[in-house]
């Protein structure tokens, strides 16, 4: 008597990369995008100079990016659950570079908001999937991970770009093709990868935002919701007035010292986190989920 044949799903291509270099190249590649999302800190003063528009303008930049990227995080933060991190990844990247061609060839407000509008999805997009691919290959760092390496970026990309605009040619384009070339190269190491997550079905509806919290955290998120907005809207404030306010404070056209605000920011904040990690006690993965560490 014969069995019926069983349809048998195709073998996962092999992985290129060990688990811990996939964690280290994701990790690397959140410090990217969070470098991107700060290199034009600095840049703005050249912008506001060359283009003559107010203060303000500078603020609506940054805002329309941080939308952005929430919106990404509603939209497409489950997404890579159904079809797998890698995809997204590589997507988000591609979709992030081109963004950078953007800033490095636009030539004024118009295309400057366009730029951080496709820079803030795709940031948003991405972040969510490496923040899962870290969890997947190692919960305990991928927590650490996860905290640390977005104000590293933000701090690097503050840094980069203001050493970058006060001693090299090119100012606004030299730091976005060197951003540009990094995230392709991160990329080409995404695809060389093992998937982290099996995909499953239901990618269309993963696109619908949705937001919950359980009845174990519902009252903790509320009570600390003011204390979290505000606290984000400093980095906020800093990314986007503080080069303007510095130079006027110390009087210096240094592009270098107009990053130091946001970098000094972003460093202490990933700094502090490190240290309180020290001596915190570890969560395994047997452990409740209400237990946050």
């Amino acid at each position: 008597m014969s069995c019926p044949s069983i349809p048998v799903a195709a073998a996962p291509k092999p992985a290129l990369l060990s688990r811990d270099a996939a964690f280290r190249l994701q990790a690397s590649i959140t410090v990217s995008l969070m470098a991107a999302s700060s290199a034009p800190t600095p840049i703005y003063a050249l912008y506001q100079a060359q283009w003559g528009f107010p203060p303000v303008t500078t603020t609506l930049v940054f805002a329309v990016y941080a939308i952005a990227v929430l919106v990404a995080l509603l939209v497409a933060g489950r997404l890579s659950d159904h079809v797998g991190r890698r995809p997204v990844l590589i997507g988000a990247i591609v979709v992030q570079v081109g963004a950078m061609a953007l800033f490095a060839t636009a030539q004024g407000v118009g295309q400057l908001l366009v730029a951080r509008i496709i820079q803030g999805l795709s940031t948003g997009a991405a972040v969510a999937a490496v923040a899962a691919g870290l969890l997947d290959l190692d919960r305990e760092r991928g927590t650490v991970a996860n905290a640390v390496t977005t104000p590293v970026g933000t701090a690097l990309g503050a840094l980069l770009a203001g050493a970058m605009v006060q001693y090299l040619p090119q100012p606004t384009h030299l730091v976005y093709e060197l951003l540009a070339l990094t995230l392709v190269l991160q990329a080409a190491g995404v695809a060389m990868m093992g998937e982290t997550h099996a995909p499953r079905a239901g990618a269309w509806a993963s696109l619908r935002p949705r937001v919950g919290l359980s009845s174990a955290v519902r009252k903790p998120m509320m009570l600390a919701a003011p204390a979290l907005i505000a606290s984000w809207s400093i980095p906020g404030f800093y990314a986007s007035l503080s080069p303007a306010l510095i130079r006027d404070m110390l009087d210096t056209h240094s592009s270098l010292v107009a990053a130091l605000g946001l970098f000094v920011l972003a460093a202490s904040a990933a700094l502090s986190t490190m240290l309180l990690r020290v001596g915190a006690p570890s969560c395994s993965r047997t452990r409740p989920v209400s237990r946050i560490c």
